[in-house]
């Protein structure tokens, strides 16, 4: 199978060559994606997901056919399929993450403050004095549920007396675990949930407008802690040749990632002036999109 070497060794532009008369059609490359079945907006296996359209776009680019590896991103997910060598390429990952190498980020989220549009109280910081006796939902990530950043922000301030924490994954019987806080703020569960944008953005859609979306991008009272994350396409740390072939890919297609985005309502934040990494980011901090980091 011809993977990431086929397309550093130019089968991409052969692919487009007329062939001779009576000769064999030749042989496509293989964009080789490993991805999570069922992690919406990122992904499932009826590539339903914004990592699965730019996947393909990706492919198209590069004249390949797009084969995927599913595998849960919760378990060990890059030691057990990209540094394993089932795939090639992961479309999205916290551009900080130290096990792979990166592209150049193409898109830059937060967390977020989700609200009931109706409700007077929005969220401003975590200094607001709502927030002591408010239902606050949590995205459940390590086994306590405290490694958020909004989580570290809200013990700081010893809130912690009406959390609920919403597993980010659950069983195969369980459909689209990830959208279950969004759903809690809009049926009144809950009054606000802090949560990692994309699943905010792309899960509020369900909610045709009931729902107040507001960008957390930082807490004054812990400097050290990062709200903002860039987001990038990881290979394995070898292949920076083939990184490169797919940054030429991405530059080449701006507009259509952007719009891919904007339709599954991942909400966005502008870059920062100078490339950088917060210590957050450094520390093993980021955000909960299930594959950053084993």
């Amino acid at each position: 199978m011809l993977t990431a070497a086929a397309l550093l060794a130019g089968a991409a532009a052969h692919a487009a060559d007329a062939p001779a008369t009576g000769a064999a059609a030749p042989i496509r490359p293989m964009l080789a994606v490993c991805a999570d079945p069922s992690n919406l907006p990122y992904s499932n296996d009826r590539q339903e997901g914004f990592e699965n359209r730019i996947a393909s776009l990706l492919a198209a680019d590069l004249h390949a056919d797009l084969r995927y590896t599913w595998f849960q991103e919760h378990t060990n997910f890059f030691r057990r399929t990209l540094s394993a060598g089932a795939c090639d390429l992961v479309v999205s990952v916290p551009a900080s993450l130290p096990i792979v190498a990166v592209t150049k980020p193409y898109f830059r989220s937060s967390y977020v403050a989700v609200t009931r549009a109706s409700d007077a109280r929005h969220f401003s910081s975590f200094d607001d004095a709502w927030l002591r006796d408010a239902r606050i939902g949590l995205q459940q990530v390590g086994k306590d549920g405290f490694t958020t950043p909004p989580a570290l922000s809200l013990t700081l301030r010893s809130i912690d007396q009406h959390i609920v924490f919403f597993p980010m994954w659950a069983d195969q019987s369980e459909t689209e675990p990830q959208g279950k806080i969004i759903d809690a703020v809009a049926n009144g569960s809950i009054d606000v949930a802090l949560v990692w944008g994309p699943f905010a953005g792309y899960f509020a859609k369900n909610h045709a407008g009931a729902l107040r979306i507001d960008p957390i991008t930082t807490d004054p009272r812990r400097p050290e802690i990062s709200f903002q994350f860039d987001m990038a396409v990881g290979v394995r740390k070898t292949d920076t040749a083939f990184r490169d072939r797919l940054q030429g890919a991405i530059d080449r297609h701006p507009t259509e990632i952007a719009a891919i985005l904007r339709d599954y309502g991942i909400p966005t934040v502008p870059p920062p002036s100078a490339p950088q990494h917060s210590a957050a980011e450094r520390a093993g901090l980021p955000p909960p999109t299930q594959k950053s980091g084993g």
